[in-house]
């Protein structure tokens, strides 16, 4: 592509992109604070909401090289068909044009170009890194709630906001405990999944139990014959204990629901779980009911990119009935079967690979499991970061891939 090799194999190009990837992974942790801090500043504190922009766009310019190395060029065809999409939706469905035109930069600029970064993931260069940027997200979110409570600031109701922004950071403390199996690292992602319920929130609670309960699955399934009898009987004995005994189960965590309301947190969660409520959403559900009958009724063509926010004002909370809305039931159909094909393809090429199929099982649970409850896929950067990684795994682990992509 015109780039010579010397300037390809430069240490810096690797150096870029671990910036780039830290710069990421903590621009709603650590960096939200470090803008905040900035916009208390003199003469300068007017520049705080272009600060994380501008950061992004020098590491990313700077590590060019390294995606030359990893990205192909038909790999552009997926921005591009993003783009016609947009364009086409402007053209076609003229009732949208105002929703788009206040997104298609949080699209196009903020969220699609995630696809590069999960292309050119690196698995070496990368892993310890994002470790410490999610443990001191988490340390750094928790030390600002303190702030908050010692400043009187009540927190009664739950924060699904900051409760999203973080789940990165704590179920990725899982995946790193998985791969390394040390009691420290098991520790610290325990600690980090009882902190997430100090928000309130139970989307990012049941991403992190689905996916411990999918690692305890594939472990489970990786045991000799009367170990893995053994551990499944004993999962049995504990589900059939809680249901029987449910009643200390309740007083167990109205417990904790005293403790965390005592300290000042939220403690909606764990009302949730006292009224059975868990899993279940009202308001969701009528949105859900709604969009179906709106996908009933224009089921062919659909109401095109973003056309949820003109009939309803909002996403309906559930990316495969946005995808169905957006695009129709039978384009939106092929749509999710290439997207679950591509998830399945990328575990199953993986599987021999601990490190690799953790991280794509993780992406999956986090991402499908979010979208499924919360925020558009439009504009979820970890969506398309999800992609390419699923694309640069198949590539890697594929007969004619020569582990040119993911390292």
């Amino acid at each position: 592509m015109g780039v010579s090799h010397y300037l390809l194999k430069q240490p810096y190009n690797s150096i870029a992109f671990r910036i780039l990837l830290v710069l990421v992974w903590t621009q709603f942790t650590v960096l939200n604070f470090v803008k905040a801090i900035i916009g208390r500043l003199p003469y300068i504190g007017s520049l705080s909401e272009i600060f994380i922009p501008v950061c992004i766009i020098l590491a990313a310019m700077a590590s060019l090289p390294w995606f030359l190395k990893r990205v192909k060029g038909h790999d552009f065809l997926f921005y591009w068909v993003c783009v016609l999409v947009v364009l086409v939706t402007m053209g076609f469905f003229t009732r949208n044009r105002e929703f788009l035109q206040e997104e298609w930069a949080s699209i196009l600029i903020a969220a699609v170009p995630f696809y590069f970064i999960g292309l050119s993931f690196s698995y070496k260069a990368c892993s310890d890194d994002l470790f410490w940027c999610s443990a001191v997200g988490i340390v750094v979110v928790f030390l600002y709630r303190l702030y908050q409570i010692n400043s009187g600031v009540i927190l009664e109701t739950d924060d699904m906001y900051t409760a999203y922004n973080v789940l990165p950071s704590v179920i990725y403390l899982t995946y790193y405990a998985s791969c390394k199996n040390n009691k420290v690292y098991w520790g610290i992602a325990v600690a980090a999944a009882i902190f997430l319920f100090i928000f309130g929130t139970r989307g990012p609670v049941l991403c992190v139990v689905a996916y411990w309960a999918a690692l305890i699955i594939k472990k489970i399934t990786e045991l000799k014959s009367y170990k893995k009898i053994f551990l499944i009987a004993l999962v049995c004995a504990v589900v059939i204990f809680l249901i029987v005994r449910e009643d200390l189960f309740n007083y167990f965590m109205a417990f904790i629901a005293k403790t965390f309301g005592r300290l000042g947190f939220s403690t909606r969660i764990f009302e949730f779980f006292l009224s059975g409520d868990m899993v279940t959403s009202r308001g969701r559900e009528a949105l859900a009911r709604a969009t179906l009958q709106a996908i009933a009724e224009n089921p062919v063509l659909g109401y095109g990119l973003t056309g949820d926010r003109y009939l309803f004002g909002i996403y309906p909370h559930n990316f495969i009935l946005e995808i169905w809305c957006h695009f129709g039931v039978i384009i939106g159909t092929i749509i999710l079967f290439v997207l679950f094909s591509m998830a399945a393809l990328s575990l199953w090429k993986s599987r021999k690979d601990e490190k690799a199929f953790n991280f794509v099982l993780m992406l999956c649970v986090m991402i499908f499991g979010k979208l499924l409850m919360s925020n558009s896929y439009t504009v979820e950067p970890y969506f398309y970061f999800m992609i390419g990684i699923f694309i640069a795994t198949i590539r890697k682990f594929s007969a004619s891939g020569k582990s040119r992509y993911v390292e």
